[in-house]
């Protein structure tokens, strides 16, 4: 399953890993995260306050201990390894809540604002979203572009005119991979009660400059002490009681 894995994400910049953890685990994390999202005392973790439909909370690692297995999956790492090498570190973990109305979030491509016109070769990223619960056109599941990474570039206003973009469908418990440049954005959800809840982790390599990451959350010390060696290891360079002092000179 890795191997295949790895030539679909090399392929079609993206895959798809069902089933990666239980359906039953899936369904804890997603009545957790609804409460987490819904705690007034978080909300200046989201990445925009004044969007009640699209809800990104940044900083999910500190508030909830399940998302570990997820951040430290093996066969993610695995994928993950193959295309950014050894030295993976996490960028951050979020969770993102499409509720019933929310519109198709723009497509783009992933950390590159400041990167030269034409992209890298190399992958800087690989990202990736745990469907925590089903992902189903309806509910806004995530859209990506097959073979877009090819290009080496972001979208164009002529692209998004003509590209067809895909929707990921998959059961809870199921996790899509994509390269960060592949163009992708969340679909827009369109049923009258069907809520979509994820958790986005992205993986860089070791000579990323992770301060250029607006939003993004430290680890707090207590937390990681008692995260596993695993975790530890993927999240050693971001350990603080405050984003600047780690992201802001």
């Amino acid at each position: 399953m890795v191997e295949e894995s790895i030539e679909h994400l090399d392929t079609y910049g993206y895959c798809l890993i069902e089933n990666a953890i239980p359906s039953d685990m899936a369904d804890t994390m997603a009545e957790k995260y609804y409460q987490i999202h819904q705690d007034l005392a978080n909300k200046w973790l989201f990445q925009n306050p004044n969007d009640d439909l699209y809800q990104t909370l940044f900083g999910i690692a500190n508030l909830d201990d399940l998302c570990q297995d997820c951040i430290a999956h093996p066969q993610v790492l695995e994928v993950v390894r193959h295309f950014i090498g050894d030295k993976v570190r996490l960028g951050e973990a979020c969770t993102k809540w499409v509720k019933p109305g929310a519109g198709q979030g723009g497509i783009h491509t992933d950390s590159t604002h400041d990167l030269p016109k034409i992209l890298p070769e190399t992958p800087w990223m690989i990202n990736t979203i745990w469907m925590i619960t089903d992902f189903i056109e309806e509910n806004g599941a995530t859209i990506v572009v097959p073979f877009s990474h090819k290009t080496r570039r972001r979208p164009t206003s002529n692209d998004l005119a003509t590209c067809i973009p895909i929707p990921i469908v998959g059961k809870r418990g199921s996790v899509l991979l994509w390269q960060g440049g592949t163009w992708h954005g969340n679909g827009a959800n369109t049923s009258k009660n069907q809520h979509r809840m994820a958790l986005n982790i992205a993986y860089y390599p070791a000579w990323w400059n992770l301060m250029r990451e607006g939003g993004h959350q430290p680890i707090y010390p207590d937390v990681f002490q008692r995260m596993p060696e695993t975790v530890k290891a993927l999240v050693k360079h971001k350990v603080a009681k405050r984003r600047e002092d780690i992201y802001e000179i």
